[in-house]
């Protein structure tokens, strides 16, 4: 059995919304779809928390995470195109955040950022405030995370995302990636040698 890195285990984790609930969205996003502009102010609206939240989690604390929650609704519009209603408009959302996100630590793989104001987490997932080695733990861990990933073929840091950082089940994985669950622990196992070994690697250079 694969024993998980306690580095993913001190960061927070989302939970996610099973797809056979009831989704409240589906109607807005059925009407952006279609082109009701009004719709889709509502939706971003509604999921924009949401999603700022899944960006934070792949990217950290960039300068840039206004702009990527931006470059990710551009890029659901273009993506509703193809929203038959059949899956939850939040997982959906997550896929174009992930993907928005990867990009993103790919892109500025050579390029260090900036020191900017604020390292700390959202609010409702910040380590606990008096006790600063835990919260020391959990910044250096989302550092070695958005390196690690950035390292990673998409296919494997996308499932890692999904399942480590968002707290994604198989079968929910399964239909963002349209492949059977078995295919999803397959790729999920891969991926965390990979980022293990990518942590490794990290680590020793930063000796």
């Amino acid at each position: 059995m694969f024993a998980m890195t306690a580095l993913v285990l001190t960061l927070p984790r989302m939970a996610t919304d099973s797809i056979a609930v009831a989704d409240p969205l589906r109607s807005l996003a059925i009407a952006a779809r279609d082109g009701e502009g009004v719709a889709f102010t509502q939706l971003y609206e509604r999921t924009r928390e949401m999603a700022f939240r899944v960006l934070y989690r792949v990217v950290g604390n960039s300068p840039d995470l206004e702009d990527l929650v931006q470059e990710s609704y551009l890029q659901l519009m273009r993506a509703l195109k193809g929203y038959r209603g059949d899956s939850k408009v939040t997982t959906f959302l997550h896929r174009v955040c992930v993907n928005v996100g990867l990009m993103h630590l790919r892109s500025k793989r050579r390029k260090p950022e900036a020191p900017h104001d604020s390292d700390e987490l959202p609010e409702e997932s910040a380590p606990e405030t008096d006790d600063p080695e835990r919260a020391a733990q959990v910044k250096q861990a989302a550092m070695l995370v958005q390196k690690a990933l950035s390292t990673m073929s998409e296919e494997k840091a996308s499932v890692f995302v999904y399942h480590d950082l968002l707290g994604m089940k198989p079968e929910e994985i399964g239909e963002l990636c349209d492949c059977p669950v078995n295919t999803v622990r397959s790729r999920l196992n891969r991926a965390r040698v990979d980022f293990t070994e990518a942590v490794k690697q990290l680590k020793a250079g930063a000796a």
